[in-house]
C-alpha cells in the first residue's frame, strides 16, 4: 500500500513537471514572437530615421563632382537660366557638389525653436531680421535638429555639408536672379556661438548652418561664402 501510495505521488509530480515544461516551452515562443516583431520594427524605423541620410550618401559618391575654380572676381552676367530644377523662384539655394537642392523658407525666427521646425519641414530656412542675397549684409540659412530621431526629417538637406571645402561653389535663386558663392571658410563653432546671426552691412555674405555631429546640439557647422557672380 506504501508503495503504491509512493508511486500515485511520482506520478503527479511527472505530470507537474510536464506541464510545466510545456508552459516555459509556449513562453518562448511567445517571448521570440515579441523578439521577432520588435526587431522588425527596429528595421523599420531605422528605414525611416536614416534612410534620407544613406540616399544622400549613395548619391553624393555615384553623381560625378564639378569641378572646383578658385574664388575669383567674375562679372555680372544677365539673362542666365539656372541649370538644375529651381524648388521656388522666390528663394531656393543649390549646392552641387553634394547635389542639395530645396526651397528657402524667409524670416524665420532662429532663436524659436517651435517656429524653425515647422520651416524645415518645407524646407531650409533663412534666418529672421538679417540680408537677402544682393543685399549688403549676412544672408543666414540653416537646418538642424538636436534630436538624433529627428535630424533626418529635418536636416537631410545640409546632412553633407562638411564634405563642402573652400572653393566650393553654392546657388541662390533669388526673386527670380540667380547668385552664385564661392566657400570661403568653414568652421565648427560652440552652439553658443552667434556671431553670424548679428547684423551686420559691411559686406554681403552668405552662411550656412548645421549641427554638428548630426543629431546633436553640441556644435554648430558654419560655412560662409562670397558672391562671385549674379545673373
Amino acid at each position: 500500500m506504501k508503495s503504491g501510495v509512493v508511486y500515485g505521488k511520482g506520478a503527479v509530480g511527472v505530470v507537474d513537471i510536464g506541464k510545466r515544461v510545456t508552459v516555459l516551452k509556449n513562453v518562448g515562443r511567445g517571448l521570440k514572437a515579441v523578439g521577432i516583431v520588435m526587431v522588425g520594427y527596429g528595421v523599420i524605423a531605422m528605414i525611416v530615421i536614416f534612410g534620407p541620410l544613406a540616399k544622400e550618401e549613395f548619391r553624393y559618391f555615384v553623381n560625378p563632382k564639378p569641378q572646383v575654380t578658385s574664388l575669383s572676381e567674375i562679372p555680372i552676367i544677365k539673362s542666365q537660366v539656372p541649370k538644375w530644377e529651381v524648388p521656388d523662384e522666390n528663394f531656393s539655394v543649390y549646392i552641387p557638389k553634394i547635389g542639395a537642392v530645396s526651397k528657402v523658407i524667409e524670416n524665420v525666427d532662429a532663436g524659436s525653436e517651435k517656429e524653425y521646425l515647422t520651416a524645415l519641414k518645407l524646407g531650409v530656412a533663412q534666418a529672421k531680421g538679417l540680408a537677402h542675397p544682393g543685399e549688403k549684409g549676412t544672408t543666414f540659412l540653416f537646418a538642424h535638429s538636436a534630436q538624433p530621431i529627428d535630424f533626418a526629417r529635418y536636416n537631410a538637406v545640409f546632412y553633407l555639408l562638411d564634405r563642402l571645402i573652400l572653393g566650393d561653389e553654392v546657388q541662390l535663386v533669388y526673386k527670380g536672379k540667380l547668385f552664385i558663392y564661392k566657400v570661403s571658410s568653414v568652421q565648427r563653432l560652440a552652439s553658443s556661438d552667434t556671431r553670424y546671426l548679428k547684423p551686420q552691412d559691411e559686406e554681403e555674405i552668405l552662411v550656412l548652418q548645421t549641427c554638428w555631429p548630426p543629431g546633436t546640439a553640441w556644435k554648430r557647422l558654419v560655412l560662409t561664402a562670397r558672391r562671385v557672380m549674379i545673373y
